[in-house]
């Protein structure tokens, strides 16, 4: 009967009765078996004492002395294929499968979708940040996954990029109601940023608290007035619906609690071009930190209007007040601001406010030469 196995490859059935250092022991009916340690999965298992008093189904690889030796692997390796070639026919980006975790990494999950096996990257096991991957799921856990890529390595096997955060609710969704300009909101620090703070506002839903909205005062880095895992009280200054991001700057306590003023709508964020009334802060050597009502800058030296060389702490001290332009605005959030070009504006406008209150109703003095000219025949007229 062995022999007949071996040579049709049959698979036969037997009883695990032991299991030692090199694999499992297989009573075929009177006659010994043994199994390898590595043909006892497809993959290798520590414990194999779990398989002892089960009876399974294995492939005779040869016969040696009279005893058998056997490969539970290669019949799962052949049902693997099978299943693989039938899970290819329903295998495309979109597609949602049911899967079992093989292995957990500090990089992510592998899934067994039943022949073939896919990877969920730790970045999309959760619409929450996840530190370890080993906090979501286990080896051994039943997963529902959606397929976001399919790629093919050199040896042209399936390189199939998983997602358990895409079949979740986005947590935005449920919070979007409540992330309303100038509300006033609890949140945890999550992580902390040369540029700001991250808060967890929401399970899955942060807000960025530029280092230039921490306090009333500069700070050079957010660690210097806020901690990762405190609790601190903000306010919604913007909403970024296109990238789900927000906007927000820190509030104090009696802020926080003081009563809401409906009537008052929070300010919108200043913009580049927008003429503030600005008050000098702190005095540099090269320029001035202001401040106003919905923000705060610097106005170098180039752009404040006094003599070159003057000293600042003089010509513009602290508490010194004036209407300032913003010029513009890096990456970081920073304003920079120009006294120059606030007058410049101011001198526009007077311009276009002489002009309009100069010309009369329909055909008007539009140019000097105009204007010269209508002087001109008026004198002619009077010669």
């Amino acid at each position: 009967m062995l022999h007949q196995a071996l040579d049709s490859k049959i698979p036969i059935e037997g009883l695990v009765t032991g299991q030692n250092k090199g694999g499992l022991e297989v009573d075929l009916g009177g006659m010994r078996g043994f199994v390898p340690a590595s043909q006892v999965d497809i993959r290798f298992v520590e414990d194999q004492s779990q398989f002892v008093g089960q009876r399974l189904k294995f492939r005779v690889a040869e016969i040696r002395g009279g005893n058998a030796i056997l490969s539970r692997r290669a019949l799962l390796e052949e049902e693997r294929a099978a299943q693989a070639a039938e899970l290819r026919k329903r295998l495309e980006v979109g597609a949602q499968l049911e899967g079992t975790v093989t292995s957990v990494r500090d990089f992510g999950a592998f899934v067994d979708l039943g022949g073939l096996e896919g990877l969920v990257h730790v970045s999309e096991l959760s619409h929450a940040r996840v530190a370890h991957a080993q906090d979501v799921v286990q080896p051994g856990q039943r997963v529902k996954v959606q397929v976001l890529r399919i790629e093919k390595d050199d040896k042209l096997h399936e390189k199939i990029a998983l997602s358990l955060r895409a079949l979740e609710q986005d947590p935005w969704d449920a919070a979007r109601p409540q992330l309303k300009e100038g509300a006033r909101l609890q949140g945890k620090v999550a992580r902390l940023q040369p540029f700001g703070a991250f808060v967890e506002l929401f399970p899955g839903v942060d807000g960025l608290v530029h280092v230039s909205a921490l306090a009333n005062r500069h700070v050079q880095h957010p660690r210097e007035v806020v901690k990762e895992g405190e609790a601190i009280w903000v306010q919604v200054e913007s909403v970024d619906e296109a990238h789900k991001r927000v906007s927000l700057r820190r509030i104090s306590d009696d802020e926080a609690a003081a009563p809401e003023k409906p009537a008052q709508k929070a300010g919108r964020r200043p913009r580049i071009g927008d003429v503030v009334d600005a008050k000098v802060d702190r005095v540099e050597a090269y320029g001035v930190f202001v401040s106003w009502a919905d923000g705060k800058g610097l106005v170098p030296n180039a752009e404040l209007g006094t003599p070159r060389g003057s000293d600042n702490k003089k010509t513009t001290p602290a508490g010194t007040a004036f209407r300032a332009q913003i010029v513009d605005l890096d990456e970081k959030g920073r304003y920079r601001l120009s006294r120059v070009a606030a007058e410049r504006a101011a001198d526009r406008a007077e311009y276009e406010a002489y002009k309009r209150k100069s010309s009369p109703p329909g055909k008007g003095f539009g140019t000097l030469g105009d204007l010269l000219r209508a002087k001109l025949e008026q004198q002619s007229q009077d010669e």
